[in-house]
């Protein structure tokens, strides 16, 4: 499996890096990495290309690379080519250190040593590496409470350790406790799923 195995977009900028053209990433035969470009896109396998992948697992990844084997798509309007990537030159930060703002309710349950505890919350902030919560349930760092996330195409089973608490007002200038928490032992599968949801809203929003 290649490095960009889980990428499906990326930007690629011609020889003078002044504009950059969409392309679509794939996996080819042997594990090839695939680059689809619009068939007028000018690629020379002896010029190296400065690409931008959108990686839901890396972030913003810059590479110089080398197009080489052009295949003309069924479409006609593209041309495949296999990508070598020769040397990373930048990544910005994984999808992990980017939150989201949103407002989410989900129904978290927390097992007390002497019963199973449910209520609401309202999730204010989320990353793939964590929430922001708010709770009428009286936690302390170290506890964790589970929910299921069902806004990012699919429902995704969370475990959430509190990290911080501190005293937040609602819009009715209320105090209510909110909670900074860390996922815990999430799934290689639900966790791509997530990277890709906080990806993509990141994207749309900024």
């Amino acid at each position: 499996m290649t490095e960009f195995s889980h990428c499906r977009k990326a930007e690629v900028f011609d020889k003078n890096k002044n504009q950059a053209v969409i392309a679509a990433v794939s996996m080819g035969p042997m594990d090839s990495l695939l680059v689809t470009l619009p068939r007028d896109f000018k690629a020379s396998s002896a010029s190296p290309v400065q690409i931008v992948f959108y990686d839901p697992m890396q972030g913003l990844v810059t590479c110089r690379c080398t197009l080489s084997a052009p295949l003309v798509t069924d479409d006609r309007q593209h041309c495949s080519y296999r990508c070598q990537v020769l040397d990373k030159l930048s990544q910005e930060q994984r999808r992990e250190d980017i939150k989201i703002s949103l407002t989410a309710k989900v129904t978290v349950t927390f097992e007390a040593p002497d019963r199973t505890l449910e209520a609401p919350a309202t999730i204010h902030n989320l990353s793939a590496g964590g929430i922001y919560m708010v709770t009428d349930l009286k936690l302390k760092p170290g506890d964790q409470v589970f929910f299921y996330f069902h806004d990012a195409g699919g429902t995704i089973p969370l475990t959430a350790e509190v990290l911080r608490e501190e005293i937040r007002y609602d819009r009715y200038s209320r105090p209510v406790k909110g909670y900074g928490c860390r996922f815990v032992d999430l799934a290689p599968m639900y966790e791509l799923q997530l990277r890709s949801f906080v990806f993509k809203e990141a994207r749309r929003i900024y």
